[in-house]
């Protein structure tokens, strides 16, 4: 059965690629046809202690487009949505004053209460357009009255060395790589079985699919845990026009350490909302570094 599907989605690669030549793709705007889920780990999550988190991320690939995003986010925000309808809402309290917003926090974790924390989900959508070599994030403060930014990128693929090992990852032969980017040294696992110059994140540019990735420093790794065939789920790359339009990776950075100063809490019981905010003077360890 796994062998039956790995060959559908061969099949449904090479259909694809034989008549791109008569497929009419507007700029920016794709269908996708196949779904990798990824497991996004970051270890040591801040400087000033241990923890880690593991999200679910999905890629979304197309003809010359993909959306690496969180799987999670939308039946989290769903759920936040369905508590948040009006004919529910009882009464909505904002605590403002940073002391008394901790003790509500710290009191109404330990309660019987429905809790909404933003920052339990990667905020960070990353789109590609391969052909163009232009890779977009947008990425939104998630807390109620947060902003979102949008940042525009030339980024060419990954300049990569293939090496000799081999490992099998959901039962495809993948051959190892290594390449550097942006301050960090990745090693990454892929697959010719599945002939897509795609990857996680913003990593691109081998003769098949990434289904692993790791810094060598072991403190972020994508993992894939399935592959499916969607059908024909578009992509469109946002324009930025409602996002504050941001210059550089550098300006991206600060946006992110600014984000992480404000930890976000919304407690619901039978209809009544409380919404807390306190400050953090966590740092967080950053995916990409200013060193180019």
């Amino acid at each position: 059965m796994i062998y039956q599907k790995k060959i559908l989605v061969i099949l449904s690669i090479l259909f694809i690629s034989i008549n791109l030549q008569s497929a009419k793709v507007e700029k920016k705007n794709d269908k996708a046809f196949l779904r990798i889920v990824y497991t996004f780990t970051q270890k040591n999550y801040t400087r000033e202690s241990l923890s880690s988190r593991t999200d679910t991320m999905a890629l979304d690939i197309g003809l010359k487009l993909s959306e690496f995003y969180d799987l999670t986010a939308i039946a989290k925000d769903s759920l936040k949505y369905s508590v948040f309808q009006p004919a529910k809402v009882k009464s909505v309290t904002l605590i403002k004053n940073p002391h008394i917003a901790e003790s509500a926090i710290n009191s109404n974790l330990n309660g019987n209460n429905n809790v909404f924390s933003p920052n339990s989900y990667i905020s960070f959508t990353i789109f590609k357009d391969r052909d163009e070599k232009h890779v977009y994030t947008l990425d939104k403060e998630l807390r109620i009255g947060g902003i979102s930014v949008f940042l525009d990128e030339e980024i060419y693929p990954q300049q990569w060395i293939i090496e000799s090992d081999t490992i099998n990852i959901l039962n495809y032969p993948c051959h190892k790589a290594s390449t550097k980017f942006r301050g960090r040294e990745y090693e990454v696992y892929f697959t010719q079985e599945i002939p897509v110059n795609e990857g996680p994140w913003k990593l691109y540019g081998l003769p098949g699919l990434i289904l692993a990735a790791k810094t060598t420093d072991e403190i972020f790794s994508f993992k894939a845990i399935g592959i499916q065939e969607i059908n024909d789920r578009s992509l469109n790359i946002p324009d930025g026009r409602n996002s504050e339009v941001i210059k550089d990776i550098k300006q991206y950075n600060e946006f992110i350490q600014s984000k992480a100063k404000t930890e976000s809490y919304i407690f619901e019981n039978n209809g009544n909302i409380t919404i807390a905010n306190k400050f953090s003077s966590k740092k967080i360890i950053l995916l990409e570094t200013e060193e180019y």
